[in-house]
């Protein structure tokens, strides 16, 4: 099977995100000041390859959707430097305000709008590539493919995404574990497992690079893709 077809069989069901998004932004904007103290060490090493894989290249414009405290965007503006633009949006006015401060700290402009990533406020096409770090699993099942598609709408005709997800292929206890948490606390354990290859290729998109990794014994699939 190539990295392009799709299995012969459903993977399998993904648990629903119950809370609405106005309890999401409320959390995250509670956790803005110690987010990285919290989650950065789980999240760093998986978000790391994703960069790696994007190649962000100079001159380019790059979104990355759920900036939160901006680590990637800091990544992504100084790889898009001196002629290129790296914008971060994030439904939580505390994470976009963390985002604009590291950025100011380490003498780059910040570029960082609030809003949700289901609705982009960016025209269509503007975009070459698109970056998005543990947010696609934070949408409702049903929103998942809405949102794919309006990610792919402010993307470049040949624009690129990436995405690094908590993955549900080859679940396991960890998984099994997580996913109980997930649904006695759905607010602050929002985060959960999905098929993310299989669902970007369902959705239609070209897959150059798939990954699979570990965090913390969970899987993480990091995937990179070009627009349908």
């Amino acid at each position: 099977m190539t990295s392009n077809d799709l299995p012969s069989t459903p993977p399998g069901p993904i648990a629903r995100v119950p809370r609405p998004k106005t309890d999401a932004r409320d959390w995250y904007d509670a956790l803005s000041d110690w987010y990285d103290i919290v989650a950065d060490p789980f999240e760093a090493p998986a978000r790391s390859v994703g960069l790696d894989v994007l190649e962000a290249t100079p001159g380019e414009r790059v979104l990355d959707v759920g900036c939160g405290t901006g680590s990637a965007l800091l990544e992504l503006s100084r790889a898009v430097t001196p002629d290129g633009l790296a914008i971060g949006l994030d439904l939580a006015p505390g994470m976009c305000q963390t985002a604009r401060d590291r950025l100011t700290a380490a003498d780059l402009e910040p570029d960082i709008v609030q809003g949700d990533g289901a609705t982009l406020p960016f025209a269509d096409g503007v975009f070459d590539a698109l970056f998005a770090s543990f947010v696609l699993e934070l949408f409702d099942t049903p929103a998942v493919r809405p949102v794919l598609s309006e990610w792919s709408r402010v993307l470049a005709s040949d624009g690129r995404l990436c995405i690094v997800s908590l993955s549900r292929r080859r679940a396991g206890p960890v998984t099994w574990l997580y996913e109980a948490v997930h649904e006695r606390l759905p607010t602050h354990v929002d985060c959960r497992p999905i098929y993310l290859r299989e669902t970007l290729l369902e959705a239609g998109f070209v897959v150059h690079d798939h990954r699979e990794i570990s965090a913390w014994g969970l899987p993480v699939e990091v995937v990179h893709c070009e627009i349908p």
